[in-house]
């Protein structure tokens, strides 16, 4: 009776001993689990932290994007209003300097579909915030002067370009392209009522700038621009006091000299410059360098990418270079032309039909360059 009740004993006590090895082992598991379950909610929230992190990161730099979108859209006439010309430089509204930047149309009497709405948006959308509609004021050429049906012809298509660059939100210069008549008092009498009612038409507009003669060229002088400019400008500035107007200088508006020597006495004129990289070279530097030092605000209203002639290579180092110079002095500028002709300047491949939405495949090399070059 004594050695089963010993035996009892000896039983329960393995009893207990076992289930204190349980409660330990549950309690140890319990703590790991607690453990792993506070480690696997820390990894989540870690794991939270950093994916909002992510994409906090990702989100400044698309709203970063959007705004630099933004305010390369944001760019034209609503956000700089009225321009002025202070000493050398172009300045918006604010007095704040200003670069403006555009493409040309070819001759509107040859081109006028590259001068549709939605052509200008995609400049725009590339960073331009300027065009210039090129007006052949020609007696021949099948320009304005030629005949009454070819003047109605061009002013009903430099009109429509105004309007859709004005409609863009785009700063436009209407161009009277004198080319083959060389001097710009063979066509004065065109000139003045030409000048007269376009700047009546558009008295209140600060988005239109007056290119007043594009390249006097031949045995024109800078004394025969001066005469005709004196004819010219007061007839615009009676009717729009305040617009910048952009005068043309001799050699195909490729010599300063003169106009520095003895410039109009005008405010808010500004002096073309026209270069082509394959004729001109690095010449610029010191035609427009000599500019700036004597004060004359200059505007290079027309410039292209072309060939050496001696190599027939296109030259794109001194394009580049020119780029450079022009944004680092905030200069002005237009690049000839947006066009498909089959001619080193042109912005479009020759077989390419579309007359907007072009596409980096859609533009020659030069054309991919200048686009880039939008963008400030």
């Amino acid at each position: 009776m004594i050695r089963k009740k010993g035996i009892g004993l000896i039983f329960i006590c393995v009893l207990l001993i076992a289930a204190g090895f349980l409660v330990i082992y549950f309690a140890i598991n319990q703590r790991t689990g607690d453990r792993d379950a506070m480690e696997s909610v820390g990894n989540e929230a870690q794991q939270t932290d950093e994916r909002d992190a992510m994409e906090s990161v990702r989100n400044d730099a698309q709203q970063t994007d959007e705004r630099d979108v933004m305010n390369q859209i944001a760019n034209g006439i609503q956000r700089h209003g009225a321009l002025r010309v202070e000493g050398t430089q172009l300045v918006n509204q604010s007095g704040e300097a200003l670069q403006l930047r555009g493409m040309s149309s070819h001759g509107l009497q040859w081109y006028p579909e590259y001068t549709n709405y939605r052509a200008l948006i995609t400049t725009k959308e590339y960073g331009a915030n300027l065009f210039r509609a090129a007006m052949y004021a020609d007696s021949s050429l099948n320009g304005y002067s030629q005949d009454e049906e070819w003047a109605a012809y061009n002013k009903r298509m430099l009109y429509n370009t105004i309007e859709n660059a004005l409609a863009a939100d785009m700063y436009v210069i209407a161009d009277w392209h004198l080319l083959e008549d060389e001097n710009p008092l063979f066509l004065i009498n065109k000139a003045i009522p030409f000048f007269d009612e376009l700047s009546q038409y558009y008295a209140d507009e600060p988005g239109v700038i007056y290119e007043i003669c594009n390249e006097p060229n031949g045995s024109a002088t800078w004394e025969d621009v001066k005469a005709y400019a004196d004819k010219v400008i007061p007839v615009i500035r009676k009717n729009a006091p305040d617009a910048i107007i952009i005068v043309g200088t001799p050699e195909y508006s490729g010599a300063l000299q003169d106009a520095m020597a003895a410039p109009l006495l005008y405010d808010n004129i500004m002096y073309s410059y026209h270069y082509y990289s394959g004729l001109s070279g690095s010449s610029f530097y010191a035609s427009l360098d000599t500019a700036k030092a004597y004060g004359l605000p200059v505007f290079i209203s027309e410039w292209g990418i072309c060939a050496e002639p001696s190599t027939g290579q296109m030259d794109y180092e001194n394009a580049k270079a020119f780029i450079a110079y022009m944004k680092q002095n905030q200069l002005s500028w237009v690049n000839w032309s947006l066009s498909n002709k089959a001619e080193d300047y042109s912005a479009i491949r020759p077989e390419v039909t579309k007359i907007s939405g072009w596409t980096e495949e859609d533009l020659t090399e030069g054309g991919r360059l200048i686009f880039t070059a939008l963008g400030g």
